[in-house]
């Protein structure tokens, strides 16, 4: 964690997996990192474009699919990312802000959406899979 910390690859001492995703995102679409006094988005794309990043990391005992909720409305897209047990990417699915909100209806209880990854949303034509498995270089 330490050296992780030292590449600012994490930024806290929470777990790495959100931290690393956003590096892989930020990485892959030549962005930078928003910062922690700023909600609603990750990573902001030269283009402008505000990436919510959420992610997963599979383990042969964690079959989680659900991702953290998500909050407010000051986004363009959301960008999930999928690690394997070892960290590396196995996905990576983009979706709309516009199709979040069309799959995902806010909860109450949680106060926010709720992102569940299964075989429908992969499959759905409106998600665009992402190839991240060359983004990053944070083990480098």
């Amino acid at each position: 964690m330490r050296e992780l910390a030292a590449r600012d690859v994490i930024r806290t001492n929470n777990n790495p997996v959100g931290d690393i995703a956003e590096l892989i995102v930020a990485d892959h679409y030549g962005g930078e990192r928003g910062s922690f006094n700023q909600a609603g988005w990750d990573v902001i794309a030269p283009n402008g474009e505000r990436i919510q990043v959420k992610s997963l990391r599979k383990t042969p005992d964690k079959t989680r699919t659900v991702l953290s909720p998500i909050r407010d409305e000051e986004y363009d897209s959301v960008v999930v990312v999928i690690f394997n047990e070892a960290f590396q990417v196995t996905e990576g699915l983009r979706l709309t802000r516009e199709l979040v909100e069309e799959l995902f209806p806010i909860k109450e209880h949680q106060n926010g959406r709720v992102i569940r990854v299964t075989q429908k949303l992969k499959r759905n034509p409106a998600v665009e899979h992402i190839d991240l498995s060359t983004s990053g270089g944070w083990l480098d």
